[in-house]
């Protein structure tokens, strides 16, 4: 299952590809395959089933911000978002607190607009 969302973040000129699904490492395999990126931060053959969430970000107008159906968790799509926000904005040197608050609130608002949309339940999880 694979239920995804573009959304269009002017402000920065770029855009975040919200995924959610049940095969994880596919998903990254596609990216990692339509980019031709042979090597990030860890190499994709590392990556297991068992991750609840990653974000990548090809290049700087496109980010991938993909979480797994069974860690749907608002503590992991909060985890997710923050990981977002703070590449987003490093990417264009912004340092501005309020202008990183203001890109948290809204991708949250989007993300949870999409999640609601497509009747995702999202749970508190562990933490």
């Amino acid at each position: 299952m694979r239920k995804n969302v573009t959304i269009k973040v002017e402000t920065y000129n770029c855009s975040v590809v919200f995924v959610v699904t049940s095969e994880l490492s596919k998903e990254i395999a596609k990216v990692y395959s339509k980019y031709k990126i042979k090597d990030l931060d860890f190499k994709l053959e590392d990556i297991q089933d068992g991750n609840e969430g990653i974000l990548l970000s090809p290049d700087i107008n496109k980010y991938y911000l993909m979480i797994d159906t069974t860690y749907l968790t608002h503590n992991t799509i909060a985890h997710e978002i923050y990981h977002t926000v703070v590449r987003i904005t490093e990417d264009r040197e912004v340092t501005d607190e309020e202008a990183q608050a203001w890109l948290c609130g809204y991708l949250t608002g989007a993300v949870y607009r999409f999640l609601e949309k497509k009747e995702f339940k999202v749970t508190h999880g562990n933490g």
